[in-house]
């Protein structure tokens, strides 16, 4: 019997043919997330292999006739520009700091510390992984965790020093005397389009327990992909009558063939009403309730709808305020060679002179973008450190 459908580690593996359940085991997904499964196992590295964390990302693209890419391996599928091992820069030995442990953060940590680098990292909060801690405290999403636990290991494997709970500033970054300072302060929910913005709440209020569900609640997501979706179900999951609106043709737009009949079953399943070709352009205050504005995006015709809570998905912006600050002190000026980044070659740029730092950002600290591109950010830039 052969068997081949979301085993993702070698001891599951193991089990079920020891046990007699399979004769063999197929970890197709397991071997993109890590080609080198076999070879950490016989180094006796298994703690060490990267974890698929089946999040369909892979199959959700070549369904849409994309390239076969994993969710935190931004070299499966890329093998030609991008290295799955990192080996040790020719170099001088650099000191690189690291704003943010995010996903972007942790894997420029980890990608330089490979190359040979002194690095340290500052994160604000008290535990890494930023986003991917949100994401994963939406119901059927909590394996996402294992990215930020992956690259964690990783990073304290390598010997990174890591300062939780430390929000750094221009002062604390200049205090390493670095070579290469890497920002990775992520991005802020982007919400003051929106008129009457502060009656209404960010997904990541809600996912973050900073607000509590209310009893009827709008969530309104302009962008199409796990974010809005995701806050929909934790809100109904826990007792919330839910609608979800979208100027979208459909809700979970962007969401693909693997995902998105998980959360249309959740949806029909605990009345999640969905109201497509709408966009909100209005909250106020109405009594102990709000009066929300939907507006027919073919139409335009208006209708309000009368909630205890409106959830509010529109990306991010970046929070680069410490780039900013430091950009006059960096020799690159915070400037980036596109040409170089594409071509695999290091980062020469001295718009400000030949002493001082080089000043990068990734991740959502340049734009809104999801955890793939965010850990692509960091290896195809500091690879080449």
């Amino acid at each position: 019997m052969f068997h081949a459908t979301r085993i993702a580690d070698l001891a599951t593996a193991e089990y079920c043919v020891r046990e007699g359940l399979v004769d063999l085991v197929a970890m197709t997904r397991a071997h993109m997330a890590d080609p080198h499964i076999a070879a950490k196992m016989l180094r006796g590295e298994e703690e060490r292999i990267r974890p698929c964390v089946g999040a369909g990302y892979c199959l959700d693209r070549i369904y849409t006739g994309g390239d076969a890419l994993c969710l935190h391996n931004p070299a499966t599928g890329r093998e030609r520009t991008m290295p799955h091992v990192i080996e040790p820069g020719p170099g001088p030995r650099r000191k690189v700091v690291v704003v943010g442990a995010g996903p972007a953060g942790l894997e420029a940590a980890r990608v330089c510390a490979l190359r040979g680098h002194e690095v340290v990292v500052f994160e604000a909060a008290a535990e890494p992984g930023g986003q991917i801690v949100l994401a994963a405290r939406a119901t059927w999403r909590r394996d996402l965790l294992g990215i930020a636990e992956w690259l964690a290991a990783e990073v304290e494997h390598l010997g990174v020093a890591v300062h939780f709970n430390r929000y750094a500033e221009a002062e604390d970054i200049l205090g390493e005397a670095p070579d290469i300072v890497v920002i990775a302060t992520g991005g802020v929910p982007n919400m003051d389009w929106l008129e009457g913005s502060g009656h209404v709440a960010s997904v990541w209020d809600v996912l973050g327990g900073q607000v509590e569900p209310g009893a009827e609640v709008l969530v309104y997501d302009d962008h199409g992909d796990h974010q809005g979706p995701s806050a929909a179900d934790f809100l109904a999951s826990r007792g919330s009558k839910v609608e979800l609106v979208t100027p979208d043709r459909m809700a979970a737009h962007d969401i693909g063939a693997s995902n998105f009949p998980v959360y249309l079953a959740n949806f029909y399943a605990m009345g999640v009403r969905m109201t497509p070709d709408r966009r909100l352009t209005r909250v106020e205050r109405e009594g102990n309730r709000l009066s929300a504005t939907l507006r027919n995006v073919y139409d335009d015709a208006d209708e309000t709808r009368l909630v205890d809570q409106v959830v509010v998905e529109h990306g991010t912006l970046p929070n680069a305020a410490l780039f900013h600050e430091l950009r006059p002190r960096a020799r690159n000026g915070g400037e980036l060679d596109i040409d170089a980044l594409i071509a695999g070659r290091p980062q020469q740029a001295a718009s400000n002179g030949e002493d001082g730092f080089m000043l990068f950002r990734v991740g959502d600290a340049v734009a809104s973008r999801n955890i793939h591109a965010a850990i692509y950010d960091s290896l195809r830039l500091c690879k080449d450190f």
